[in-house]
């Protein structure tokens, strides 16, 4: 399996986390396939986008917060940092509530529990994985690959109509004139495009492989392509399962996770059930080490480096606890699905600050600049997501 592993799937599993999960599973619950083709969309300039990132981190010996003080100044390098920080921060909220969501669907532990739990075995694995990064990379890429084979058996209960599924792929501006569809396709470009996965891969992956920059970035490519392949599965199989357990006729009104769960006993048993809360257990731990992960690079440049990356751990998972408590103590567990699609949102119009960064970056670097195909691409993506960030702002 070591061979098969590296960095790419640490930033996959971001791709696939709790708030993939809201998301995906309400754009499918109200919408049926039709936003099938934002999925596609997003994760084809999520691998761009992550190459361009892993590029940069690469030729430029520096994750995207060092390359904003190098290349921006202290001052801006400053503010880059903070929202990076409040993308980390949102992320968490959305990694500690679907690992205590999770938990309480399977076992009926309450979630507040759950979070402390979800706060107290991230810290214990990474302080065991601290020194054994590529362990980390194999702990991820086993449990990873339990999330695909259970979506796999999903699939294979539920036997969609395939043809259908085809017929999302097939972009249609008018279904984002739908109540509440264009803020639920942000909430997806913004779970599938995520800003601490960007900083997360931009750091990870310097001295991770062997040889000339050449071969270190071909193999960078391989990887990322082949780890947010599984990615895109999952995401796009969360549409499916949500869209097939509604049926022909979507109901007026979306719902979520917890629901998805409780159609699963009545549909297909409830080893089906059980199963799909097993994934999201697994999806739930996977991407709050990830995250957290994130959060010791981005806390290197708010916190005084001579502190451990374990302390600096400690000082993210209390930061972050702190949200998902109390999110649970004024609105209960009843709106958590809500909360989580909301974070989503809240990351999406992150993006723009660490997007455009990236393209002046690539101005700065040119070595690291992909085909120029590709960075045309690159140029557009990142283009097109701030417009319709600046949009949905017009429309709150």
């Amino acid at each position: 399996m070591r061979r098969w592993v590296g960095p790419g799937l640490l930033v996959a599993v971001g791709y696939m986390d709790p708030g993939n999960w809201a998301t995906g599973i309400e754009a499918g619950s109200g919408y049926g396939y039709s936003l099938a083709w934002v999925i596609l969309f997003s994760s084809v300039a999520a691998i761009l986008l992550q190459i361009v990132a892993a590029r940069l981190g690469l030729y430029g010996k520096a994750d995207l917060i060092g390359l904003g003080y190098r290349f921006l100044g202290r001052k801006v390098g400053h503010f880059l940092t903070a929202t990076a920080f409040m993308a980390v921060v949102a992320t968490d909220l959305a990694e500690v509530l679907g690992f205590a969501l999770a938990l309480r669907l399977l076992i009926g532990l309450p979630m507040a529990i759950g979070a402390v739990l979800a706060f107290v075995e991230v810290l214990v694995v990474l302080y065991w994985s601290a020194r054994r990064p590529h362990a980390l990379e194999m702990l991820v890429g086993a449990l990873t690959l339990g999330i695909v084979g259970i979506f796999g058996y999903e699939l294979w209960l539920l036997r969609p109509s395939w043809g259908a599924v085809q017929s999302g792929f097939i972009p249609s501006i008018a279904t984002l004139h739908q109540p509440g569809a264009l803020y639920l396709a942000l909430g997806l470009i913004g779970a599938t495009i995520m800003p601490h996965n960007l900083y997360l891969h931009s750091a990870w992956i310097q001295k991770r492989f062997s040889g000339d920059l050449t071969t270190q970035t071909r193999t960078m490519e391989r990887d990322t392509i082949l780890s947010l392949s599984l990615a895109f599965f999952v995401n796009i199989a969360l549409l499916i399962v949500a869209a097939s357990l509604t049926g022909d006729t979507p109901p007026p009104q979306r719902w979520g996770i917890e629901e998805a769960y409780r159609l699963f006993a009545p549909s297909l048993g409830a080893g089906a059930m059980v199963a799909f809360g097993v994934a999201l257990l697994l999806s739930g731990h996977n991407a709050t080490l990830t995250s957290t992960l994130t959060g010791q690079y981005v806390l290197e440049y708010l916190l005084p480096r001579r502190l451990s990356p374990t302390l600096r751990s400690l000082a993210l998972r209390t930061l972050s606890l702190l949200p998902a408590l109390i999110a649970l103590m004024v609105w209960g567990e009843t709106y958590v699905s809500d909360l989580l699609v909301l974070s989503q949102v809240i990351l999406s119009l992150q993006l723009p600050f660490v997007l455009l960064p990236m393209l002046y970056f690539l101005w700065k670097l040119p070595k690291a600049r992909p085909h120029p195909i590709a960075l045309t691409l690159v140029y557009g993506i990142s283009l097109c997501v701030t417009g319709l960030n600046l949009y949905l702002l017009t429309t709150l």
